[in-house]
């Protein structure tokens, strides 16, 4: 069901969903739509909110009928049991993914990990393309920022931005914020997350990391630094 009109940052309030389709229903972010940190959900692009309801499958479980428990809030429980759970999704659809379902892109949200190219290096942050989300190419742009604070968890002020990335690497990135319209505030500061891919500087042959913080060319065995992804973890794109 469409509701209204939203740009980016709207909040998606209550009356966007309609009460007598709640009843109880879990609210779920779908397409367009993310959660702030105050758990706000709000609208990441121009569009129409829709809500739709989905069914969750769940297994049965197996209970112990109990002489004490058969009575009428028993049954009542029984029965709410028994029915079939669901949930509501949200999404804000411009017109031509209303008309059509293929045509729905997959937007990043809050805690998803994206691939990204370095653009370019500030002293307080780097900026990045997005290019991937959760193994999908995005059809759409989104740029991003990584903040100084956000590359590493410790020895935040040790940190400098030259010596963790450089314009070309790909890093592997978790999405912390939602910025304005198709920019996103990305973090760095878990094992698994940062350098992936890079280059050299001098030869431009793609470097093998070394650990965690240093990067090498295999031709000529120049070393560069680098916030490096934990070796182990890293996965193809």
């Amino acid at each position: 069901m469409v509701v209204r009109r939203v740009f980016p940052g709207d909040r998606i309030r209550d009356e966007d969903i309609v009460t007598a389709e709640r009843n109880g229903a879990e609210i779920e972010c779908g397409s367009g739509v993310y959660e702030d940190e105050n758990d706000i959900k709000r609208a990441s692009k121009i569009g129409e909110i829709c809500v739709k309801e989905v069914e969750i499958e769940e297994e049965e479980e197996e209970e112990e009928m109990e002489e004490e428990e058969e009575d009428d809030d028993y049954e009542n429980r029984k029965k709410e049991k028994n029915q079939k759970k669901r949930k509501l999704v949200v999404e804000v659809l411009n017109e031509r993914e209303i008309a059509d379902e293929s045509a729905r892109v997959h937007l990043p949200k809050v805690n998803d990990v994206v691939f990204a190219k370095c653009t370019k290096i500030r002293d307080k942050l780097a900026q990045f393309d997005v290019l991937v989300c959760d193994g999908k190419p995005l059809k759409m742009e989104f740029s991003g920022i990584v903040r100084q604070q956000d590359v590493r968890k410790t020895e935040i002020d040790k940190v400098v931005m030259e010596e963790s990335f450089v314009p070309g690497d790909v890093v592997r990135c978790k999405v912390l914020a939602m910025g304005d319209g198709r920019s996103l505030v990305l973090t760095t500061n878990e094992n698994p997350l940062g350098v992936v891919r890079a280059k050299c500087q001098r030869c431009k042959a793609t470097m093998v990391a070394m650990n965690w913080q240093e990067m090498m060319c295999p031709k000529t065995e120049h070393r560069e630094m680098r916030k490096v992804a934990k070796i182990d973890e890293i996965k193809d794109m």
